[in-house]
């Protein structure tokens, strides 16, 4: 005759409850994780879409106030004293809603940029040594005497802006047309030269983020507007 030894189970309900709480922490954990990392690429992705439209934008921008300076080719640059009333600084362009362009002193002359090896990206210290390799930055932070306030210029979201030309010549065209019986002939040719700008754009976001875009702008001399752009200086 067998002995029948009593089972006692009493403990097990409690250990598959602990190894099911730890499986599910586990995957609670997990799960955290990915969606953590899931907001962050979000985020990412957000602050780089929004740094790069903000540079496109400014390229737009850029072409607007290169197009409306173009015609100031017999212009000063502004950097003779009396032309600025004893200030020497930059250039203001007054823009929409205070957002304003400010052209370094520097580069006041911007449009009659000619560089045929191609034009370097702007950026906010040039060789860490405090001065802007740009020649416009918007939008630009002026105090209320319109004084340029390259700090707080630098330390918001902003635009650097780089820009020059080059000269390229224009292939012409003939037309030969047959004057009737006799045999002769017409000719008729036409080219000329078109100045192809550099417009490169360094965009500094929002947690230093950053985004850059180069983009061209073609001229055809003779077809400028006025020249709107050479009066306006910081006062």
């Amino acid at each position: 005759m067998k002995k029948k030894y009593p089972r006692n189970e009493e403990g097990f309900v409690l250990v598959a409850a602990l190894l099911i709480l730890l499986v599910l922490t586990v995957m609670g954990i997990s799960v955290n994780r990915n969606t953590t990392t899931e907001v962050k690429i979000a985020l990412n992705d957000r602050l780089h879409k929004e740094t790069f439209y903000a540079a496109d934008a400014a390229t737009e921008l850029a072409t607007e106030v290169l197009v409306q300076s173009i015609a100031c080719f017999g212009f000063s640059q502004l950097t003779e004293a009396e032309e600025l009333d004893g200030i020497d600084e930059g250039m203001r362009i007054p823009g929409a809603a205070g957002h304003d362009f400010y052209i370094e002193e520097s580069a006041l002359g911007f449009w009659r940029n000619y560089n045929t090896e191609g034009v370097p990206i702007p950026t906010d210290d040039k060789d860490g040594n405090g001065i802007p390799d740009r020649h416009m930055v918007y939008p630009a932070v002026f105090d209320e005497n319109l004084v340029f306030d390259r700090e707080k210029t630098n330390a918001q979201p902003h635009s650097n802006i780089s820009i020059g030309g080059n000269t390229k010549l224009e292939g012409g065209e003939a037309t030969q047309q047959s004057d009737g019986y006799r045999g002769k002939g017409k000719g008729l040719g036409a080219g000329g030269i078109s100045l192809i700008y550099d417009i490169n754009v360094q965009q500094v976001g929002r947690d230093g983020s950053e985004s850059v875009i180069c983009v061209q702008y073609k001229h055809r001399p003779g077809t400028e507007g006025e020249c709107n752009y050479s009066t306006y200086t910081t006062k």
